[in-house]
């Protein structure tokens, strides 16, 4: 059985307004040292060719989409490139009913595992219709995702609002949350063979634990890592990090 270490993080970059990602996020994604990388917020600003540079010159293979989405919120993918042997990347339509969405389908350290790098997208003025716009999405999520017989992982953020331990989908009447929720994306995975790990230790946005890696494969030791804070480079604004890194052991 192979172990290894995948990472997720949201490092907003808000639609192209942070023009271009910060090398404190780089040196961060390099001392982290993760096998499997999702980043999730990511735009092809001016400086992508560059930060895939840094990234690949520190032994990483770069999956991104090939469309141009104009500014718009995408998926990067970055594994070990000793680890590859084979891959192929799937996109989806990126419109308002799907998801920020990049599937890399892998043979890694002689193993078939499906890597999925998502973002339930937000957005809208009337918070009620936002959230089942949210569950659409995870609907149309589920419909892309691979074969239940398929190793499998999903990561990323799902925008699922605040939640308490022993809630359920019963939890939220007369609230947006009763339309698409923790529990509810929970319930939702389950179906469909796989597993939602979210860390207790910490909470990945805010007050909110939004940051979930799921699958149906050995997953452990999920955290969520707030230590690029302590970066003397970090600032507090937009296309700095504004949620944690959540990282978590997977074995093959």
């Amino acid at each position: 059985m192979t172990k290894l270490t995948a990472s997720t993080w949201n490092i907003n970059q808000r639609s192209g307004l942070g023009k271009q990602v910060p090398d404190m996020v780089t040196d961060e994604l390099i001392k982290l040292n993760s096998d499997i990388i999702c980043l999730t917020e990511y735009v092809k600003t001016d400086s992508h060719s560059l930060f895939c540079s840094s990234l690949e010159v520190n032994g990483y293979t770069i999956f991104s989409d090939h469309r141009s989405l104009d500014f718009g919120n995408e998926i990067l993918i970055a594994i070990k490139s000793n680890l590859i042997s084979d891959s192929k990347i799937i996109i989806i339509d990126n419109n308002n009913d799907n998801p920020n969405f990049l599937m890399v389908k892998a043979n890694i350290a002689g193993k078939k595992l499906n890597i999925i790098g998502t973002r339930i997208k937000t957005g809208g003025k009337d918070i009620i219709q936002d959230f089942k716009e949210r569950k659409i999405q995870l609907d149309n999520l589920i419909t892309h995702l691979p074969e239940n017989n398929e190793m499998t992982i999903v990561l990323g953020d799902f925008n699922n609002g605040f939640f308490k331990k022993d809630d359920d989908i019963q939890s939220y009447k007369g609230k947006a949350r009763e339309y698409y929720s923790y529990p509810l994306l929970v319930s939702e995975m389950n179906k469909v063979g796989l597993t939602v790990y979210t860390p207790n230790n910490a909470n990945s946005w805010k007050y909110c634990k939004l940051d979930h890696i799921i699958g149906n494969i050995c997953i452990s030791d999920e955290n969520y890592l707030w230590d690029f804070l302590k970066n003397p480079d970090y600032k507090n604004k937009v296309s700095y990090p504004d949620h944690a890194v959540l990282t978590a052991s997977i074995s093959l």
